[in-house]
């Protein structure tokens, strides 16, 4: 599978909103939690913040990964939010992050769950790629730059 098929155009969000990485990614989890994506939300929120806590899941160049395997979930799912202002996440690079994708797995998709990581991380290596969801204009365009980068 690619990696677009893990997103839904009702997750990618753009433009948003927040001035802490505990208000960008409760933004992010509210909905999916309207979505019907999770089964409960203040669990879930609650296991990706826990993983927050064991470590900044900014990969540098303003992107950060936040992500939590939990029973609350039963597919794996990319939410992704542009925000409007960077915030600080304690990236490496000290560069404040304005792109969060938000990985939600199932507990028993271990393997699938760490494929999709990695094709995700080697994707938005890729400067063009990253220059082109900075300025996409729609989600129906940050699926497409997603389509394209994985051919």
């Amino acid at each position: 599978m690619r990696v677009v098929d893990y997103m839904q155009n009702s997750l990618i969000i753009l433009d948003v909103d927040a001035r802490s990485q505990k208000e960008a990614i409760t933004k992010i989890v509210t909905r999916m939690d309207e979505e019907g994506v999770v089964s409960n939300a203040a669990k879930f929120l609650e296991a990706v913040f826990e993983r927050e806590s064991l470590g900044s899941t900014a990969i540098g160049n303003g992107i950060a990964l936040p992500h939590a395997r939990t029973q609350h979930i039963d597919a794996i799912t990319i939410a992704v939010v542009r925000l409007r202002e960077g915030i600080d996440f304690g990236a490496a690079d000290d560069q404040p992050v304005r792109l969060l994708f938000l990985l939600g797995t199932p507990l028993k998709a271990v393997s699938e769950y760490l494929s999709v990581l990695a094709k995700l991380s080697k994707i938005l290596k890729d400067d063009k790629t990253r220059a082109k969801i900075f300025k996409a204009p729609t989600a129906d365009a940050v699926r497409s730059i997603f389509e394209h980068a994985e051919g």
